[in-house]
Order: structure tokens, then C-alpha cells, then sequence
């Protein structure tokens, strides 16, 4: 039966990042196949991405639509470039300063959007992280605000364990590890160096602009978390408990839409990806692909790359950023590795993007090394792909033990110190020496890594195994009568 009144959903993704906007449009997406209305709104060269996520995605049913409406950006205001939308456009980790306060510029002008000139007024807000401005315009609109953050319900529920309890003000030193007893039985140990950015120090270059996080998530009425409730071992509920808000799973959204890709929307970087895939045997391939914002240091990556060539799988490794490596660097790439995807070749390498979710589902892979982000944590479950794990900064640390520890389907490289990131480099300029940095893992240490995760014994069979079972219960929660699903019609039947 159609609902008499659909509700209006209005999402508002992080700018900042392509790994916020893209979920978000895929949320909004799930929420338009149960019947509600849903408006996207956005920068311009970021509403161009969630247009074409959108335009791939089923029809919605019931008559729902789902709109993506572009805000301007004052990059310009901000004494930045035009198109300067996202911190990976940035000339320089110097300008993320500016760009938080064309940030705040965007936000008046959402708000101005919203308030006067949209043609119906949401039922809900469900705002991106760091956007701690949408709470005023949602309590202004008179509706409730629910914060995306991007992370799993393991780490926000760790995270809210540490704000609460603070063990890490108790270690003397930034190495000492500290136990975060947030999921009994199952333990969590971090350092310092490992916390995630709420508890980055004033003086880094973003500290001030994440300052208020912590106010704007305790304000905030409930949660969407991007999980389902069979994976995290009852982090929802227990978020839920410790918050005091609702906390709705809703994931995996990236199977709002099939992992399959149109040879006619096909980049040459994707088709030669796929095409070099399918020349390769089931589960025979290493993915190795570490999102869009870490950067590794060129004495780790030249590390990395000796074990990727050397190692009997056949690699697809995605380097971003590649442009900007030292000129050695490049002309060993060129030397040990095929660019082109000449299909019998064993270390294909892709310098930007490529379809990871695609990749992922692809039968030839058979294992993936990844820096832990939540959203390719993600892909890899609904893949049922086994992971080697490289935590980079952010929450990583934690869904790095999520992974290995408590869900048995990843092997850790054994990295224990973040990368620099623009949000974590001191103002005093410290990424500059990145060059100096040395290897934290060697050459022999990844390969060890690569040989756990490619294992045909029967530890390697039990991790598989164990992917594999996730799989199908993350495609469970999303069918009709699955836990996401349940959660999503709950959330719109609760406006209704």
C-alpha cells in the first residue's frame, strides 16, 4: 500500500571527501526504494558524482523521487581556486584551513536554500560529519537532525568509550598501548598515536574545525550508521545504550545498486582493469588499494611495491597520487610493473581511480589490502573478500582489530603508526619531510602478509569461509524482512 504522505528527507554529505558523498548518496538511494522523497544537496563537482550514482540506481517505487540539488561553493570567498570542493582538490595541505571556512560559507548558503527557497521542507536532516552548522539549520526547520558519520557502529561505540573514560590520558608514553574495553569479550588496544581525529591536538592543522564534533554528535537526535546488525557483534545496541539516541544500521548501502559496470560508462583505466581480471583464475588475485586521501611515504610505498612484484599472486595495485612520487620511484614502476593490462602480466598497476566495488566482486579476487576505511571495509564484506590489513589514520586502528580479531576474516601487516594526513599534519609544517620518513614495514614483513592472506591451508580456508558467510548475511539485511530493511522502514514510517 502507498504511504499517504511520504517524508522528505533531506542528506546533506561532508564535502570534504569523496568517501562521505558517495554512502550518503547511496543511502539516499535506499531511502527512495522504500518510498520516501529525498533531496541531495551538495557542492558542484560533487553533485555531479551523486547524479550519476543516482541516474545507475533501480527505479524508486511508490512514485518517490530522489533529487540532487548544487550549492554553490565559495571556494573564490575563501581565498581558494574555483572547484576547490573536496580537501583532495586542494593545491596544498596549507589550504585546509580555507577550505573549513568556505565550508561555513556553504553551510549559510544551505541554509539560505532550505529555509527560502526549496520547494518543501524536509522531514528530517541526516548531515555528513564536521558539519556541525546543520544542527542550527534543522532546529530552525523544526525537524530532527541525524548525524552519517562514515565510521562503523564498533568504532563510534569505541570512540564514545574513550570521550567517557579517557584511557589514554593514563599511558605516559604515544606507543604505550591502552586497553578500550568497549565490546566485552572482545578487546580493543590503541595507542595514542593510533586515536582517531577527535582527540587530535589543538595545534593540528584541522584540531580546531573538530573541535565541536564531539557538541554537534551529542546534540544530534539519533544516529545512521552505515553497518547491519549482524556484523559488528551488538556495537549497535550497545552505541544505542551509551548514547542514549536511536542508532539506526542501514548498510550496507553499497548494494543499493549492482556491482556490475555498463562497457559503455567504462573509463579505460576500468576496462582495462576488468579485462586484465578476466584473464586471471578465481580467487587468485591480490586487490591493493588504499583509499583517496592516505598517501604513503615513498620509502614505505618502494617497500611495498618490492613485495607486491615479488609476490606469486598475480596484484592489481591502485596508486593515488602517483604523479607527485619522486622521479625514481616512477621509472621503477615503468621498469617492474604493466600499465596497459596486457592480460598474462602478474602486477597491473592503476595510477587514480578504479571501480573498486566492481573489483571486489569480481571472481578473480581472492584477496584485498586495504587501509581499513570503513567503506572498503565495507565492500569487502559484501564481497566476501578476506582482507590484509593497513590502517593509514582516522578510525582505521580499530577496524583493524574489528576485522582480524573479532570477526577472523583479515590478516594485519603488522603497521602501527599512522601516515601524516592534511588533517593531521602539524601547522609547523611536518608533511614537508615526507620523503625522509622511514619504512615502518619492510619489503619481507608485507610479503609474510600477502602469503596469510592468499593462504590455501586451512587458516586461510577459515577466513574465507568466514567472508563468505558475511556475505550473505550482509545481502539478508537488506531484503525484505532483513534487518536493514526493517531499520529503514522505520525510519520513514517514524515521519509518516
Amino acid at each position: 500500500m502507498e504511504r499517504a504522505t511520504k517524508p522528505h528527507f533531506a542528506l546533506i554529505p561532508f564535502t570534504g571527501t569523496i568517501s562521505h558523498v558517495i554512502p550518503m548518496t547511496d543511502l539516499g538511494c535506499l531511502l527512495a526504494s522504500h518510498g520516501a522523497e529525498v533531496t541531495i544537496i551538495t557542492t558542484p563537482v560533487n553533485a555531479a558524482i551523486a547524479r550519476g550514482r543516482v541516474d545507475r540506481a533501480p527505479a524508486a517505487p511508490h512514485g518517490a523521487a530522489i533529487t540532487v540539488t548544487a550549492i554553490p561553493f565559495p571556494a573564490a570567498d575563501a581565498g581558494l581556486p574555483e572547484g576547490c570542493e573536496r580537501m583532495d582538490l586542494l593545491p596544498s595541505q596549507a589550504d585546509v584551513s580555507l577550505f573549513f571556512v568556505a565550508s561555513r560559507g556553504f553551510g549559510e548558503a544551505v541554509a539560505q536554500y532550505c529555509l527560502h527557497e526549496a520547494p518543501r521542507r524536509p522531514s528530517c536532516v541526516i548531515s555528513g560529519t564536521c558539519q556541525t552548522w546543520m544542527l542550527g539549520l534543522a532546529r530552525e526547520l523544526g525537524v530532527p537532525c541525524y548525524v552519517f558519520h562514515g565510521f562503523g557502529a564498533f568504532a563510534l561505540l569505541c570512540i564514545e568509550h574513550l570521550f567517557k573514560h579517557r584511557p589514554h590520558e593514563a599511558v605516559a608514553s604515544p606507543d604505550e598501548p591502552f586497553d578500550v574495553p568497549a565490546l566485552p569479550p572482545f578487546g580493543c588496544r590503541l595507542t595514542r598515536r593510533q586515536l582517531p581525529p577527535h582527540f587530535m591536538p589543538p595545534t593540528s592543522v584541522g584540531g580546531k574545525a573538530l573541535q565541536g564534533m564531539r557538541e554537534f554528535d551529542v546534540a544530534a537526535d539519533g544516529l545512521v550508521v552505515n553497518t547491519f546488525e549482524e556484523l559488528e557483534r551488538g556495537s549497535t545496541a550497545r552505541l544505542a545504550e551509551a548514547t542514549g539516541k536511536k542508532v539506526i544500521a542501514v548498510g550496507s548501502v553499497s548494494l543499493c545498486r549492482a556491482p556490475s559496470l555498463d562497457p559503455q560508462s567504462m573509463s579505460s583505466d576500468a576496462s582495462r582493469c576488468m579485462a586484465w581480471l578476466d584473464a586471471k583464475q578465481p580467487k587468485s588475485v591480490v586487490y591493493v588499494s588504499f583509499g583517496s586521501c592516505g598517501r604513503l611515504p615513498p620509502g614505505q610505498l618502494m617497500q611495498l611495491g618490492m613485495a607486491l612484484v615479488s609476490c606469486p599472486a598475480p596484484v592489481l595495485w591502485i596508486i593515488k597520487g602517483a604523479d607527485s612520487l619522486p622521479d625514481d620511484f616512477r621509472e621503477w614502476l615503468r621498469e617492474n610493473t604493466d600499465a596497459d593490462g596486457v592480460p598474462g602480466s602478474k602486477c597491473l598497476v592503476v595510477r587514480g581511480w578504479a571501480p573498486q566495488v566492481a573489483i571486489l566482486a569480481h571472481p578473480a579476487i581472492g584477496g584485498f589490502m586495504t587501509h581499513c576505511g570503513w567503506g572498503s571495509t565495507l565492500e569487502a564484506v559484501t564481497a566476501g573478500v578476506p582482507m590484509a590489513t593497513w590502517p593509514f589514520f582516522a578510525e582505521q586502528f580499530i577496524n583493524e582489530q574489528l576485522i582480524v580479531d573479532v570477526l577472523g576474516i583479515g590478516v594485519s601487516v603488522g603497521v602501527t603508526k599512522p601516515v601524516e594526513t592534511v588533517l593531521t599534519a602539524s601547522n609547523a609544517g611536518g608533511s614537508e619531510v615526507e620523503a625522509e620518513v622511514e619504512a615502518e614495514v619492510g619489503m619481507e614483513k608485507v610479503k609474510k602478509a600477502l602469503e596469510m592472506l592468499m593462504d590455501q591451508g586451512p587458516k586461510g580456508e577459515e577466513r574465507r569461509k568466514k567472508a563468505y558467510e558475511l556475505k550473505l548475511k550482509a545481502e539478508g539485511a537488506l531484503e525484505k524482512g532483513g534487518s536493514s530493511y526493517n531499520n529503514l522502514e522505520k525510519l520513514i514510517q517514524s515521519f509518516v
